[in-house]
């Protein structure tokens, strides 16, 4: 062979290597040797399309590090309800239209696209270091969860009416009605997916305990619809107080100084409901590859640490409030309450076939004709 050939091909060999290794350098070494072919694909198609449940602003710090990672990839997210986002990719995807690379919303958005056949079997390199009940089906990621509150008001309840626990706030309750009745809140289960799926998951854990709960304090509660009007009513004083209520509300505005001399909150002692955030690649997307992309960021550490920055709560075991800017991670909440009393409101397919008789109960507990 002429040597300045052999030369010539052994430098180029030598560039490729520095390449390949090169383009591993952002990752980290459990990746696997070919991740590269999936990041130049997803070059090659240039664009993200997702349907969330999620704010601008709380994609803001995992998007940001996505495009970190790859700024020639444009990401684009769509914010929309539950039940819009499996009804809209759903029909798109029936009519052959373009349609949405990744879902990532509550669990109950994804029940009918996997009983379809539609969400992806991604095997995510982060996978291994995920806990365990964070992976509910194939190719369905947890990367979120939204831990479920006590929120009132401090000028309104007295503190010797704080509750710890479910059964404390239920006695409370009861033995004082002219404190709590018609000032207490929480979700209506028959009006949105969020205050359905979370009070199926806490009867399931409770079993009857929880029914006569309801039965209680049901027709002393006035219900809302969402977060924002059942918070703000706390804020001003017309309810006492909210449970059941999601976290996000209180934790940001507790950020303002003079809101957090007028709201208190706290975890429930005897069972805490994590409202849980999935993400999944689906059979539709014209970008598949830049969807592995986003559900590798969104489970790693740094993608993990960006989602706090959108107010997310972290799932990764290894995420502590230290790299979280002293914020809520999963593992902290267990160190409040103990794993036992963590509830994680996932995947359940009796969401949806028990939905009837489970309303019908419900309605029937909290006097609602």
């Amino acid at each position: 062979m002429d040597r300045r050939a052999f030369m010539l091909g052994t430098g180029a060999a030598i560039l490729a290597a520095g390449s390949a290794r090169a383009q591993n350098a952002a990752f980290p070494g459990y990746y696997p040797a070919d991740y590269a072919k999936i990041v130049e694909a997803a070059k090659k198609e240039g664009r993200l399309l997702i349907y969330s449940s999620m704010t601008t602003d709380q994609w803001s710090g995992v998007v940001a590090r996505f495009r970190e990672l790859y700024p020639t990839i444009r990401v684009e997210t769509l914010d929309l309800g539950t039940s819009e986002i499996t009804e809209r990719y759903l029909a798109e995807r029936g009519s052959n239209s373009a349609t949405a690379d990744l879902l990532a919303t509550g669990p109950e958005g994804f029940i009918e696209p996997q009983r379809r056949g539609e969400l992806v079997d991604y095997a995510s390199p982060e996978r291994a270091h995920l806990a365990p009940w964070s992976l509910p089906s194939p190719g369905l990621y947890t990367f979120a969860i939204d831990p479920v509150l006590f929120v009132w008001n401090k000028a309104v309840l007295p503190e010797n009416l704080v509750p710890k626990s479910f059964e404390d706030f239920v006695a409370k309750v009861k033995a004082n009605p002219q404190v709590f009745n018609k000032r207490i809140t929480t979700y209506g289960a028959d009006t949105g997916a969020y205050g359905y799926t979370m009070n199926y998951a806490f009867a399931k854990h409770h079993g009857e305990k929880a029914w006569r709960w309801y039965e209680e304090i049901g027709p002393m509660t006035r219900l809302e619809r969402s977060s924002g009007p059942m918070f703000e009513k706390v804020t001003t004083g017309e309810y006492a107080m909210a449970y059941l209520s999601g976290s996000g509300s209180p934790w940001n505005a507790l950020r303002d100084p003079a809101r957090a001399k007028v709201i208190g909150w706290s975890f429930i002692a005897d069972g805490t409901p994590m409202m849980t955030r999935s993400v999944g690649v689906m059979k539709g997307a014209s970008n598949p590859n830049a969807a592995r992309l986003m559900v590798d960021v969104m489970c790693s550490l740094e993608g993990q640490k960006g989602l706090a920055k959108g107010q997310r709560t972290p799932v990764r075991p290894d995420v502590s409030a230290a790299d979280v800017g002293g914020a809520y991670t999963y593992t902290e909440v267990v160190k409040q309450v103990g794993e036992a009393n963590i509830i994680p409101v996932g995947y359940d397919a009796g969401v949806e076939t028990n939905y009837n008789s489970f309303i019908a109960r419900w309605r029937k507990a909290y006097g609602i004709g």
